[in-house]
């Protein structure tokens, strides 16, 4: 015991203490490998008996716990370098994000504004275009405008040059005038009165006209006038007025037509007197008994059959389509309408044949002035227009004939 305690008071026993916590540590395992045969050897020296020689071992233990410390102190060193290595790289990763934030908040802030600028332009470049674009359009209208005055002073001239024609007229001016207006007059006779006994006559007034005016000059209107008037004369003249005056005069006597009537178509009277003679016994005897049964029964013969009869109430109905019909063949007597003509007319005189007494006066008049209106024959005009017509126009307008037509002014 006492030797114990005394070993625990010498310098070997107060190295073990410090010779503990380097086995204890963990960090520093692996750089004290190398170390363990000397700490080894040392506790293997304070186990040893106390007859050791003390001076001996104090320098060994001096060493290892030199030893010892700067192990401690690479091990320290080295965890404050990885320590310091990675808060650097912390820092460094940190840095450039915190960098990459604002290069990307500078390249937004670059892209605004080149998108401000870029606006910019576009407003600063679109009064230019504008202006551009109305200049354009002015220089258009210009060209326009340029063109419709050089027209302009071609019609000026052109006018002119007719104006001094016009000065320099024949005092025979106004006849050719007076032959335009007879062969205008001849065209309104022809195609809207159908009157072509007229219009021969006009055109022959205005040939008559020109050739008052003798110049040889003006033969071509005297050949196109002679075959307008060649052409109006093969023209068949009908008398439109004076059939629409029958048809209406006809239509005035439909109400006193008598209708046709059982009542009406009596048989001839017989003799009923009886004579003196007594030869004639058998012939009076007839009459008396006839006298006597005339009252009772009435007995009519008829050898053909009988037309259709019409109550006096219907007609009022059968005069108006009876009137209908003419008023058509009137219409169509206008128009030139051969077969809508003859139609209608037929049509009318079948009815009044049909259901009017055809005995009587009045419609055996009627039905002869139908058919005599129906041999109407009704041409159509083929001719168009006049040859004459464009010729006298040159005459009146340029005083002279030329050789193609010029506008007319």
């Amino acid at each position: 015991m006492d030797n114990n305690k005394h070993d625990a008071q010498s310098p070997e026993s107060q190295a073990t203490p410090v010779l503990a916590p380097s086995v204890n540590t963990d960090d520093a395992a692996p750089q004290t490998q190398a170390s363990e045969p000397q700490a080894n050897q040392l506790e293997d020296k304070a186990v040893k008996p106390a007859d050791t020689k003390p001076q001996a071992s104090k320098p060994e233990s001096t060493q290892a716990a030199r030893q010892v410390l700067q192990v401690n102190r690479s091990s320290w060193a080295i965890r404050f370098g990885v320590l310091l290595a990675l808060g650097l790289t912390v820092c460094t990763i940190g840095g450039g994000y915190l960098l990459y934030q604002q290069m990307q908040q500078q390249l937004q802030l670059q892209e605004t504004k080149n998108l401000a600028l870029q606006d910019q332009l576009q407003q600063a470049l679109l009064v230019p275009n504008q202006r551009i674009a109305q200049l354009e359009q002015q220089q258009l209208s210009d060209a326009k405008t340029f063109q419709e005055l050089s027209k302009l002073a071609t019609d000026q001239s052109q006018l002119q040059d007719r104006l001094n024609k016009l000065a320099q007229r024949s005092p025979t001016h106004w006849m050719a005038s007076e032959a335009e207006y007879l062969v205008n007059m001849a065209g309104r006779k022809l195609w809207l009165e159908k009157d072509p006994r007229t219009a021969t006559d006009l055109l022959k007034s205005a040939d008559e006209t020109i050739a008052a005016m003798n110049n040889p000059a003006l033969l071509p209107i005297r050949k196109a006038l002679a075959k307008d008037i060649a052409a109006t004369t093969n023209i068949k003249s009908v008398d439109i007025e004076g059939g629409v005056l029958a048809l209406n005069a006809l239509i005035d006597q439909l109400d006193k037509l008598p209708l046709n009537r059982a009542d009406n178509a009596s048989s001839t009277p017989e003799d009923t007197a009886i004579s003196g003679d007594l030869n004639d016994w058998q012939s009076n005897l007839s009459k008396t008994w006839k006298a006597l049964t005339q009252d009772f029964i009435t007995i009519r013969h008829r050898t053909a059959d009988a037309p259709a009869l019409l109550a006096p109430e219907q007609q009022w109905y059968l005069v108006e389509n009876i009137r209908h019909k003419l008023l058509q063949s009137q219409l169509a007597l206008y128009r030139y309408d051969r077969a809508a003509y003859h139609q209608s007319l037929m049509m009318a005189r079948q009815w009044i044949q049909t259901y009017f007494d055809v005995q009587a006066h009045q419609t055996s008049e009627a039905i002869a002035e139908i058919d005599k209106l129906a041999t109407l024959e009704l041409d159509p005009i083929t001719l168009k227009s006049f040859a004459a017509k464009p010729l006298l126009l040159q005459l009146t307008s340029y005083g002279e004939l030329t050789s193609s037509e010029e506008p007319q002014l």
